[in-house]
């Protein structure tokens, strides 16, 4: 005798809009909490000038044929990085745990782009003022505005502005987020 699975639609959450992001069977809709799902931010039909970003969506809760998710962080492709790096440049690597305004854990994780080989006293001096810009910037907003923040570029181009004070900088982007 065979087990019949049954199809469910994967919903992402609310401030992506509830749109369905992808489908999965299960045999029981348990099986289904606790997966994770990767979905480009094109598929969700916000910027597809951001194809390298990839969000993380864990499965929630099961609601008849629906699959509720919930926010879980955001990556970007390692094609990505590598293409930012060039020659004669130095990649600056920023890790940083925060708590936004609703008291959720965040850590960041940002890379700066330096156009010229530089000292670690200049390393150390970017990675200090990135660290206080994104510190400064999480705790007074919402994880929902953070992440609206990060796919709209303004806390990248608020590092820029700061960190190019102390040397000239190609390029920032923050690689990867994760809810602690």
């Amino acid at each position: 005798m065979a087990i019949k699975k049954q199809w469910y639609d994967i919903v992402a959450p609310i401030m992506f809009g509830e749109v369905v992001v992808g489908e999965t069977m299960a045999f029981d809709p348990k099986n289904l909490v606790g997966r994770k799902i990767k979905v480009n931010l094109t598929e969700l039909g916000k910027d597809y000038q951001k194809f390298f970003m990839k969000m993380i969506f864990k499965i929630e809760a099961v609601d008849k044929s629906r699959a509720l998710t919930k926010f879980v962080g955001h990556d970007v492709t390692a094609e990505r990085i590598y293409r930012m790096v060039q020659r004669r440049a130095r990649r600056v690597d920023c890790v940083t745990d925060v708590k936004t305004s609703d008291g959720i854990q965040v850590r960041l994780k940002a890379i700066v782009i330096l156009t010229q080989r530089v000292g670690t006293s200049v390393k150390n001096a970017a990675r200090e003022k990135a660290k206080k810009v994104i510190e400064n910037f999480v705790s007074g907003i919402t994880l929902e505005v953070l992440i609206k923040s990060i796919i709209d570029d303004q806390l990248q181009k608020m590092i820029r502005e700061e960190c190019k004070k102390i040397y000239p900088v190609g390029a920032v982007e923050i690689r990867k987020s994760e809810l602690l």
